[in-house]
């Protein structure tokens, strides 16, 4: 349908008609009583003209209504209907005009009060109230909703005699579709039509609401006139004789109905549909009998109600063991793992093709997904949006940019998981594809009177068109939507909770490497006076020996206890590090490296060593420790190094950004990958442990020493082709 149909359709004003159906009188008074519209046959009772009537008493025709040993009879049922701020008019009270019986009906009108004036006599055969009792009992004897719907247009039909009796209701976009039907026999059927939302548009459906029953009689009979001497059209919405819209008039005469009578649905406050009555010859219901019809609206409107709460509470259940599997999961696994865990629960429960998780970079996915770059792309549109979820029933429509294919992802719903990053669930929807048997095409075709003004033109087909809609996914309930935000609530409060768990470990690994420090320091220190003792005893034998078998092995003890003397000194000097404090300054690289280079050449095995210092951009940091740091790096290229032939040793300086980096590189023996994951670990070495003197600390500790700097080391290497350690230090603010 086109937007200037919809928005003709959406003005005309139904509310103030200015008109009446022609089965009763309407009376407006004010609250003084003076009456300030009266319909035009009101005269013929009243015996004046409209200019006598108006602006007149009501108390002034209480003989019309059968009333004159009581003038002020109407006031005083206003008066009684007025329940402190409430108005509960005493709906209908009988009088008498001209001979027959009329039912009065109150109701308001801003601050006046409509008084409707509707014949007694009925067009059906018996009393409805005598059978409603039996048809309710009939009606909700089903559980099933469609089941129950059955008996409601056959209960219906029972009591009111209506030719056709539908149950109509109303879609999400506002058409609506006939569910049941209950029709004479040389009727077609219209079950399972759909009708564009134009046929009731918004503001009839607001009437529905406000006015629970409807009834046409006659729609061939001429409307009367609503006479006021007011500039401002009365608001008719709650008069039951209210007259009906020209287009909906001619709607009704296209389908060759001619009277037509509604009950309204009303579930949780909104219009869930109409009882629908077409009668192909007049017919009337007078107003007790339509307040017996609307009883059992109000009676299948909580059934509704009921049954929806039923299924709603099915789902809900589902979602929640869903939840509840989701929660276990996270507790007794690592947090990125339960998608695949929870998948086949997760995928049942949301109807779902997939699941995208995005955590701390990495994305697990489980069912059929978009590529990866698409999934990034909603993360970013989760990251940008206003709200915290993100749904859509036709991406296509709604984010044509990301050209996702309709068949496995036509919807999605994405909820992020904080409002600062990217990490997000989203769940992905299949397409649904539906063939919609509507009721004639249904676009209406708008025309324009001889002014060139637009108008409608109520369709005059009705053949049943089909129609074909793709693209679409499954229609997100508010309790799928609240499951999402509960598995993200579920992810942040482990995402805490291991959070809170590595802060622990943290704090009681800091204690324990404290506590071996100082262990270390301990037993370093107390080792060197047995060891001494040893060594000397040893020497002690070598200088009084005769024997050359006892000298040899005293040899060997002095020797093996000055090799575990200068490992206990390597472990101490490991200890100090954890033990000292970290001071920082500016320090002279130049200077530093210079220095070392210096005594390395002095002590150097190869003459053919050649040590080459590059660049030397200084950097912050703790003097000493800084020194130990490149005295082993430097000290073990030159010994991994000297059996090369031609030895090189490179040691070169950058300053990036946000970094000052050291790289320290020798053609030397090299490491095999194994090594290279363990080279940094207490006791750890090189090659061959009987060719290259060394205790296994060293790179220990200036591992320790770049974690004390808030630095980074890294190492490249291949065996027989050298090594190449990277040193990344923080550039000191304004450096």
């Amino acid at each position: 349908m086109v937007k200037d149909d919809l928005d003709l359709c959406s003005k005309e004003p139904i509310h103030i008609p200015g008109y009446i159906q022609a089965h009763g009188i309407l009376i407006i008074i004010d609250s003084e009583g003076i009456i300030k519209y009266c319909s035009d046959n009101f005269t013929q009772f009243a015996g004046l003209t409209v200019d006598h009537i108006l602006e007149s008493h009501i108390s002034k025709y209480s003989k019309v209504f059968g009333k004159s040993e009581n003038n002020n009879f109407i006031l005083d049922l206003i008066n009684l209907s007025w329940q402190g701020k409430n108005f509960k008019p005493i709906n209908p009270y009988q009088v008498e005009i001209d001979g027959m019986i009329y039912n009065l009906i109150l109701s308001l009108s801003d601050d006046h009060y409509i008084l409707d004036f509707e014949q007694e006599l009925s067009d059906l055969f018996s009393d409805p109230q005598n059978i409603v009792g039996a048809s309710l009992s009939q009606m909700l004897a089903d559980k099933d909703i469609d089941a129950i719907l059955r008996n409601v247009v056959q209960q219906v039909k029972n009591i009111i005699s209506y030719d056709r009796i539908m149950v109509y209701q109303f879609h999400d976009d506002g058409h609506g579709e006939v569910v049941a039907e209950e029709r004479n026999d040389q009727l077609e059927t219209w079950l399972g039509l759909h009708y564009p939302a134009s046929d009731i548009p918004e503001q009839a459906r607001n009437l529905y609401k406000k006015n629970l029953t409807r009834l046409i009689s006659n729609v061939h009979e001429q409307n009367i006139p609503l006479m006021s001497t007011a500039e401002v059209p009365a608001d008719l919405s709650n008069s039951t004789l209210r007259a009906v819209s020209p287009v909906h008039i001619q709607y009704l005469k296209n389908m060759g109905v001619t009277s037509s009578f509604s009950v309204s649905i009303i579930v949780d406050d909104e219009l869930w549909g109409l009882i629908a009555c077409h009668n192909y010859s007049p017919r009337f219901i007078n107003y007790r009998q339509r307040e017996t019809a609307k009883l059992i609206g109000q009676v299948l409107s909580s059934c509704i109600g009921l049954r929806n709460q039923e299924k709603n509470q099915k789902e809900d259940m589902k979602l929640q063991t869903a939840v509840l599997d989701v929660s276990r999961s996270l507790h007794n696994e690592k947090i990125a793992d339960f998608i695949e865990t929870c998948s086949p629960i997760l995928l049942n429960a949301f109807k779902a093709t997939g699941i995208s998780f995005l955590y701390e970079g990495e994305t697990t996915s489980i069912g059929t997904v978009p590529e990866l770059s698409k999934i990034k792309e909603i993360s970013e549109f989760l990251y940008d949006a206003a709200n915290e979820v993100l749904i859509t029933e036709n991406s296509k429509i709604d984010f044509p940019e990301l050209q996702l294919e309709s068949v496995d992802f036509a919807g999605f719903a994405g909820c992020r998981l904080t409002k600062d990053i990217k990490d997000c669930v989203i769940v992905f929807r299949p397409e649904i594809i539906q063939t919609v048997k509507w009721a004639g095409d249904p676009n209406k075709i708008i025309s324009h009177d001889e002014r060139g003004q637009p108008f409608i033109s109520p369709r005059n087909s009705f053949e049943e068109w089909s129609q074909q809609v793709k693209g679409s996914c499954l229609k997100w309930s508010s309790s799928e939507i609240r499951a999402i935000m509960e598995i993200r609530d579920e992810v942040n409060f482990a995402v805490g909770r291991k959070t809170a768990e590595l802060r622990i470990l943290n704090e009681k690994l800091r204690d324990a490497y404290s506590e071996l420090d100082a262990f270390a320091h301990t037993v370093s220190h107390d080792l060197k006076i047995p060891l001494t003792t040893i060594k000397a005893f040893a020497e002690l034998i070598i200088r009084k020996s005769k024997e050359d078998d006892i000298k040899i092995m005293s040899t060997k003890i002095v020797d093996n206890s000055d090799r575990l003397n200068q490992m206990i000194k390597t472990v101490l000097e490991y200890s100090k590090v954890g033990q000292k404090d970290v001071r920082k300054e500016s320090i002279d690289m130049s200077n530093l490296i210079n220095d070392i280079v210096g005594q390395l050449l002095m002590s150097n095995l190869n003459a053919n060593l050649n040590l080459v210092v590059k660049s030397t951009p200084d950097l912050s940091g703790d003097p000493i420790l800084i020194f130990q740091v490149f005295l082993n790096l430097i000290e073990n290229a030159v010994k991994y190094s000297h059996k090369t032939e031609y030895p090189v040793v490179e040691i070169d300086g950058q300053l990036e950004k946000d970094e000052v980096i050291y790289t320290v590189k020798d053609n030397g023996v090299g490491m095999s990958s194994d090594q290279q994951t363990k080279i940094f670990g207490l006791f750890n070495r090189v090659g061959k442990t009987n060719e290259y003197e060394g205790s296994g600390i060293g790179l220990a500790t200036v591992k320790k020493i770049i974690n004390r700097h808030g630095a980074t080391i890294g190492v490249e290497s291949e065996e027989g082709n050298g090594s190449t350690f990277t040193v990344k230090f923080p550039r000191k603010t304004g450096s």
